[in-house]
């Protein structure tokens, strides 16, 4: 089976190579047959001209295939010479209304079928203009050459002549490729009655026109009803009643009956047959064209119906958004469902009247007092389109009297012209939203107010602490002082009991003052005042140092207890006493966490740019889902208050913002039952980052 395109003609290079040539080569022959009859039984060149089908082999042109175009242009040329020939005109003449008939099937297919595919349309204004053209461009190209050869055999047609054949073959151009040019199928928007109506009005004005009258004013009696038809009916339909006048016409005038009757006598045949052919091209322009332009029309309004009956529906669907449209006055002119049921109030009722109806004067005010303009909607609409078209808050009163908050935008509408003509509002209730912000905002602020309270109790509580540790170390001094005197024995030799006694109070005083020593610290780090040495040292001494100090506590424990400093310097640049403390922390926390028989470890590693301390036990270990408040202010484990273990939870939070200062790192990581290791890691001196 061969494969066609969609104008029915056969693809390049399959099926039959003559597929499509049948309705064109069957045209010709209607061609040949009706050109014929026109030439041989024509009982004068008038009415061989006149009638000779010379619009049919412009169909035949534009029905072929592209391929075969030539074909039919020049078959149908060789039929208009030899049909022609058969008359009495004079061989140069028939040679040249042969060229016409090849010239205007060129002209008029090129123009039908400019930048097109297959058959020509006839549905837009760019279609009927092609088809204008072609029907009168291709007429008068023709004629000029037909009279160059009518002048080369040495007559002289004249204007009338030549007026006459460029009516009748215009005539034949317009009408005949009709029936072949593709149209839409309109739907057809009038009743039947109607439509026969005009039918019927058409076809017995044409005959009692045309058969029982000679007066050619009578003849434009049928222009109003093909007018009307035009305006109600499809193309399809006037162009069937087109041929259907034009057959009637030309049949009767051909028998000599009626207002256009072409005369047999020489004389009058070019006039008459001039003016029927005036009237039969002015019946086709007037009526194709305006047939064409009312059915897109028709087409237009009822797109334009469907779209607004598409927005009404999406309008009214839209329950939960306020739409209303205004003139440029303010005026509303549009009031959807939406609207109805957020605001109350019923849309007859709303339509001519102003938004000042359900929007308070206070409101109109501040909308005012914003963009700079008087309390009027229409103007404060201009003024904030004027601006942005981002939604603003209003608020608006329900019929109820309920006061409601709208988040409203605001558009323009613009004509044509680009003039502005009203504006559309579309708005959502968002009272429910405004009322959780204030809630939020008023939580927010309570929320403020309550931190500012803490803040000033946390202010309060460091300076109370500050206060009473300087407050406290004076005193504690100086009764430290004394218990030592007595323990040593400056003041004399003392009982047993009493210097054992004595020995408590020492070291409970040495706790206190830890403790107060702890609280200053804090105090200064809490005001961010600890303020530290910077300068060269050696991590391995700091270490040392520390060690010193608790190592008369291991002469009363079996701990086993390693320290590894390792034989390069770990320089670090740093406050010396700050740095002990810290060591000092972990030594003592590790020593009191490690029940006897465990072990620590303490060492000084040097990695590339970092010097790092480690301290591990073998102690109790902290709860993992505690570990990250190890360096919390305060914080103590669990396993620490369950054994009873002394402590302030101070330490290690001094620790850490002691090594932050440093600009070091602190870490643990611990199991209970198994132990603990923490790190600390200081920038190493003299060493750059890579």
């Amino acid at each position: 089976m061969s494969s066609t395109s969609e104008t029915g003609t056969a693809r390049p290079g399959t099926g039959d190579p003559f597929t499509g040539l049948r309705l064109p080569a069957s045209l010709l022959l209607v061609v040949l047959g009706l050109g014929f009859t026109a030439t041989y039984w024509g009982e004068s060149w008038v009415v061989a001209f006149t009638q000779w089908p010379v619009g049919l082999v412009t169909v035949a042109v534009i029905v072929a295939p592209r391929r075969w175009a030539p074909v039919p242009i020049v078959l149908g040329g060789l039929v208009g010479w030899w049909t022609m020939s058969l008359s009495e005109v004079r061989p140069l003449t028939a040679v040249g209304f042969g060229v016409s008939v090849a010239a205007q099937a060129l002209v008029g297919s090129v123009v039908l079928r400019w930048r097109g595919r297959g058959r020509p349309w006839l549905r837009s204004q760019g279609d009927l203009a092609r088809w204008l053209v072609a029907g009168t461009l291709g007429p008068l190209l023709g004629v000029l050459a037909l009279a160059g050869f009518v002048a080369a055999a040495g007559v002289q047609p004249g204007p009338s002549r030549s007026m006459l054949v460029v009516l009748a073959t215009a005539f034949s151009q317009l009408l005949l490729v009709l029936p072949f040019l593709r149209l839409d199928r309109a739907t057809l928007r009038v009743t039947d009655p109607e439509r026969w109506a005009q039918w019927i009005a058409v076809l017995l004005a044409t005959s009692a026109v045309f058969t029982l009258q000679d007066e050619v004013a009578w003849a434009f009696t049928l222009v109003p009803l093909l007018a009307w038809g035009a305006l109600r009916l499809t193309l399809t339909d006037m162009i069937a009643q087109l041929f259907v006048v034009s057959v009637a016409v030309l049949t009767f005038a051909s028998l000599g009956v009626g207002p256009y009757s072409v005369s047999l006598r020489e004389g009058t045949a070019v006039h008459d047959s001039t003016v029927l052919h005036l009237f039969l091209v002015s019946a086709v322009l007037l009526v194709v064209p305006y047939t064409l332009v009312a059915q897109l029309f028709r087409e237009r309004s009822a797109e334009a119906h469907r779209e607004r009956e598409l927005v009404g529906r999406i309008m009214d669907s839209a329950t939960r958004t306020a739409i209303i449209g205004t003139d440029r006055d303010g005026r509303i002119t549009l009031f959807n469902v939406g609207a109805e049921l957020l605001l109350g109030y019923d849309a007859r009722e709303m339509l001519g009247q102003t938004p000042a109806s359900f929007v308070p004067r206070s409101e109109l005010h501040a909308q005012a007092e914003a963009v700079g303009t008087a309390p009027e909607f229409h103007r404060i609409a201009r003024a904030l389109t004027k601006r942005s078209s981002e939604p603003r808050d209003w608020r608006m009163r329900r019929r109820s009297g309920e006061m409601r908050t709208h988040s409203l935008t605001i558009t323009r509408m613009h004509d044509q012209r680009g003039e502005v003509v009203g504006y559309v509002c579309t708005s959502e209730d968002v009272t429910a939203r405004v009322q959780r912000q204030d809630a939020l905002l008023a939580a927010l602020l309570s929320e403020r107010e309550a931190v500012e309270r803490l803040e000033q109790a946390d202010r309060m509580k460091d300076a109370l602490v500050s206060t009473v540790s300087h407050e406290l170390r004076t005193p504690l001094t100086s009764v430290l002082g004394y218990a030592t005197m007595l323990a040593d024995g400056d003041l004399g030799d003392l009982p047993p009991l009493v210097a054992q006694t004595l020995d408590r109070i020492i070291n409970n005083g040495e706790r206190l003052r830890s403790l107060v020593e702890d609280l200053l610290v804090l105090s200064r780090v809490n005001a961010g005042q600890l303020d530290l040495a910077s300068e060269p040292l050696d991590l391995r001494d700091v270490v040392r140092s520390a060690y010193d100090v608790v190592a008369p506590q291991l002469e009363t424990r079996a701990l086993d207890v390693r320290v590894t400093l390792g034989e390069s310097k770990a320089l670090v640049e740093g406050d010396a006493g700050m740095l002990e403390r810290v060591v000092l922390n972990l030594l003592t926390n590790a020593l009191k966490f490690t029940p006897d028989g465990g072990q620590v470890d303490v060492s000084v590693k040097l990695e590339a740019e970092e010097a790092v301390l480690e301290v591990s036990d073998t102690g109790l270990g902290i709860p993992l889902e505690e570990q990250d408040q190890l360096f919390t202010q305060f914080f103590r484990s669990s396993i620490a208050k369950r054994e009873a273990i002394q402590g302030t939870g101070l330490g290690l939070s001094i620790a850490h913002a002691i090594i932050e200062q440093h600009g070091g790192v602190i870490g643990a990581t611990s199991e209970p039952s198994i132990g603990s290791t923490f790190l600390v890691v200081l920038p190493r001196l003299g060493v750059g980052a890579r």
